[in-house]
């Protein structure tokens, strides 16, 4: 019963994250951001324990896979290239005054 609870959580987690990720993107709405950052924020927590508790419970079949070449290639690109990302985005310079001006709002906006 864990198990298919797991997968299910991990599917609706997927949905809300890939639904709100993208109309974020499609929309560029700060407002709309703004009011899905709450859902974005929870399913991807979820998502996160839930992937944790999949790979837990499919490790076998998973290792099986990286064991294939051409699969094993995929994974570790996809690494890089989020890593790669990951540095970009921590050494984007941002102006700090303007980002606590952004938060002391955002916090405004949330306690209303």
């Amino acid at each position: 019963m864990f198990r298919k609870t797991v997968s299910i959580t991990l599917l609706v987690s997927l949905m809300a994250l890939a639904s709100s990720g993208i109309l974020m993107i499609v929309l560029n709405s700060l407002e709309f951001q703004l009011q899905m950052h709450p859902v974005h924020k929870i399913f991807g927590v979820l998502m996160t324990i839930s992937g944790a508790f999949h790979i837990y419970f499919n490790f076998k079949p998973i290792k099986k896979y990286l064991s294939m070449r051409k699969v094993l290639v995929v994974g570790i690109g996809m690494l890089l290239m989020m890593s790669l990302l990951y540095v970009v985005g921590f050494n984007k310079t941002m102006d700090k005054d303007k980002i606590q001006e952004i938060e002391l709002l955002m916090s405004q906006l949330e306690n209303k």
